[in-house]
């Protein structure tokens, strides 16, 4: 639970905007102490969150409250497991990128096997780290469009994420662990379920040597020290792809920086620069950040180089 102070300095409102938009329109309810001081949960941090980027954005407060009440109910605007890519500052490809359209077609007509062929086929063109950076993001961007403006199903975008995500898995398992060096964990927040491309992330890194835990979505805040201590790691990568997954994330900063302030934590997803508390944002071109982490970690190695095991946190991992 967090004090009203607490989470102020989290969500960037201020504490009278909190009170007003507690009073005026009912986005959150806070419990209280024996004393009526108010205390926040992580579900009110991820409301108010999602509140203050609509206002943002320009809605009015009416608006922006109504909205935020229907997306915490799990009503609101659509959304599925590829339409928030389209909220990332990816640039559009022009000509249109090759398969995309047939992409389209194939998962609109929940078509299985065209939907593996195709992804086959773009996979096979170049370099895993160029086909995501150049072709695989841009096309979720456009996929996710197609099923906001009802060109295909959420079958559909639930089949062609399903199947792009075990390519994925299957490309982490095949990029094998190391042995030593510096472990790296990534994941999303707390609320954050959208993992295509921090799992991307967390396969390049693998391809490039680095040894990684890989903790997949929606894990709690204080999990991640817990886990930061498990596996020893001297760097964690969050991806923040939604405005709602700000707030989360800076919660987890919090956390990670209390409980290990020497912890590096790289930031990554189109709302990355939003984040702050210390974050390092990765930037939106795979192979630039990959070349930010090799450098960063690079700047911290130990005099007599990283030692079998060794993370950042001083205690003992586990490889696996």
């Amino acid at each position: 639970m967090y004090t009203i102070k607490r989470a102020a300095e989290l969500t960037g409102i201020s504490l009278s905007t909190l009170r007003a938009w507690e009073r005026r329109y009912g986005v959150v309810s806070p419990a209280r102490t024996d004393g009526r001081y108010r205390l926040y949960s992580a579900e009110d941090l991820q409301a108010l969150g999602i509140m203050s980027s609509l206002v943002n954005e320009g809605w009015s407060a009416r608006e922006a409250a109504a909205e935020t009440k229907a997306r915490v109910s799990g009503g609101g605007r659509r959304q599925g497991p590829l339409s928030e890519v389209a909220a990332g500052p990816l640039p559009r490809r022009e000509p249109p990128l090759p398969g995309v359209d047939d992409l389209v077609r194939a998962a609109g007509r929940l078509d299985t096997v065209a939907v593996s062929e195709i992804l086959d086929e773009a996979f096979s063109r170049a370099r895993f780290e160029r086909v995501v950076d150049d072709w695989l993001m841009p096309a979720l961007v456009v996929i996710g469009d197609s099923w906001a403006d009802g060109r295909i199903s959420i079958a559909g975008e639930h089949l062609l994420s399903y199947a792009v995500q075990r390519r994925l898995a299957a490309a982490y398992e095949a990029a094998g662990a190391r042995a030593t060096g510096p472990i790296i964990t990534l994941g999303l927040p707390p609320g954050a379920r959208h993992e295509l491309g921090v799992l991307a992330f967390a396969v390049a890194l693998r391809r490039a040597g680095f040894s990684t835990a890989y903790l997949g979505a929606d894990l709690p805040a204080g999990d991640w020290a817990t886990a930061v201590v498990a596996r020893g790691a001297a760097a964690v990568v969050l991806a923040v792809p939604r405005a709602a997954d700000v707030v989360p994330a800076r919660q987890v900063c919090a956390e990670l920086g209390a409980a290990h302030p020497d912890l590096v934590v790289f930031m990554g997803g189109a709302m990355q620069d939003d984040v702050g508390v210390g974050s390092v944002p990765l930037g939106h071109d795979m192979r630039g950040a990959i070349e930010l982490v090799d450098s960063t970690l690079s700047a911290r190695r130990p005099a007599g180089g990283w030692q079998p095991g060794a993370g950042g946190s001083g205690e003992p991992q586990h490889q696996g």
